[in-house]
């Protein structure tokens, strides 16, 4: 029998009961789709975080609490013990300001509480930040001023707003020169900031910024900082510029590490480049965990298909011997039944396909506009193959028994089956 033939009677067959032939895509269809979509939201998130980090600049080097992992990547204990850690402190900043390779240094701490004026009472995150910070990341108040260096000496109750929590403390009432409490610390609004929307899934808008120092012995009454982020003069600088910084600070902290074992330090240093590659790791390994999770259905739906061809085989066994009666083979049977059974899966795959398309799209728009932020679509061509790919797979593998079945069967019992 040829290929040919075999398909259009693959077809003949499938068309024959249509609502059976969909119910049993439809496992096929629910799992490509969720794993096109779970992939296209994971490849879109990092694109969007690999931009925003690329959009601070080059050159820039972070600096956050915490060892080393000598075997990389990211773990939950890494990310609870950068929260926990109290190894960097102000002359940690002070340090790496001294360095010549460095063109901008800020240090940051950061604390929940609530904002309160008059009636209005807001949950927010406090920022306690350095003034460079508005320098680098070119971002300034558009009303008042941003937080000075002289602020930060005299750890000044002072304090700007974010574009919406200034709107929903004060409304239409200029906040500039009015008071707001934080944890029973009364901090006069200097300035409010330009609007800036969502950045790493973070909204800048809603948060207060205060003097470091104001966040460390009046709001939080700690000593310690939860990052630094450094800005070399040059591309070139950033190398030796990290290695003068680990030096800095394995000094400030009384590390003896004289063979530069990172393991041994009760810090981080990333580049830009490191921290991209970080990102790319977490989101991958994301990605993969929830794809894994949704193609649960792709093997659910393989197991419906065999349940389904060896019902077909049943059904079809006076067809089967009749076939074999007037000279089928038994590999043209095998391979008739095959061929219904990854047309199965390959047009689940495809409806899938397009569903999951479809759902990706939308969720990138909606995403844009929910967050305030750019998010790109993005369809990588590894999900083009695992629709199709692993489609095909699974009509293979679980078609495999049922066509055996088919073609094994014994021509004159087949015709006596009833």
């Amino acid at each position: 029998m040829r290929f040919k033939d075999s398909i259009k009677i693959s077809f003949t067959a499938l068309k024959a009961n249509k609502s059976r032939t969909f119910l049993t895509m439809l496992g096929i269809i629910i799992g490509v789709g969720a794993v096109i979509i779970m992939m296209s939201l994971g490849k879109g998130a990092q694109s969007l975080i690999l931009g925003q980090i690329q959009s601070i600049g080059a050159n820039s080097i972070y600096i956050e609490p915490g060892s080393f992992d000598p075997k990389g990547g990211f773990s939950m204990d890494m990310a609870l013990e950068e929260m926990t850690i109290k190894t960097l402190k102000l002359k940690d900043l002070e340090s790496i300001r001294k360095d010549p390779l460095v063109d901008l240094a800020y240090s940051m701490v950061y604390g929940s509480s609530r904002a309160i004026y008059r009636n209005e009472d807001e949950k927010i995150t406090f920022i306690g930040i350095t003034p460079e910070a508005y320098e680098m990341d070119d971002w300034h108040a558009v009303n008042g001023r941003d937080v000075s260096e002289d602020d930060v000496r005299s750890i000044a109750k002072v304090a700007t707003l974010g574009h919406k929590i200034a709107e929903d403390l004060f409304g239409e009432e200029d906040p500039i020169g009015k008071s707001i409490r934080i944890k029973k610390t009364n901090l006069k609004v200097i300035g409010v900031m330009e609007e800036r929307g969502m950045e790493m899934f973070q909204n800048f808008d809603e948060y207060v910024y205060v003097p470091v120092t104001t966040a460390q012995k009046l709001l939080l009454g700690v000593e310690h900082l939860n990052a630094i982020t450094v800005r070399a003069k040059s591309e070139s600088a950033i190398d030796p510029l990290i290695e003068n910084i680990r030096l800095a600070l394995r000094e400030n902290h009384n590390i003896y590490n004289p063979e530069g074992d990172l393991a041994k330090d009760d810090f981080k240093v990333m580049s830009q480049v490191e921290a991209a590659n970080m990102v790319k790791q977490v989101t991958g390994v994301l990605t993969a965990f929830l794809s894994s999770i949704a193609a649960i259905a792709l093997i659910v739906g393989g197991i419906g298909i065999m349940n389904i061809m060896l019902v077909s085989v049943t059904e079809r066994t006076r067809e089967i011997g009749l076939r074999k009666a007037v000279g089928a083979r038994n590999k043209d049977i095998l391979k008739q039944f095959l061929i219904e059974s990854v047309t199965l899966t390959l047009f689940g795959g495809l409806i899938g396909f397009i569903i999951g398309l479809m759902f990706s799209l939308a969720a990138a728009v909606i995403l844009s506009k929910v967050l305030n932020t750019n998010w790109s679509f993005v369809m990588p061509f590894g999900a083009v193959v695992l629709a199709f790919g692993v489609a095909t797979i699974i009509g293979l593998v679980f078609g495999i028994y049922p066509a055996r079945k088919a073609s094994k069967l014994n021509p004159i019992e087949a015709l006596r089956h009833e």
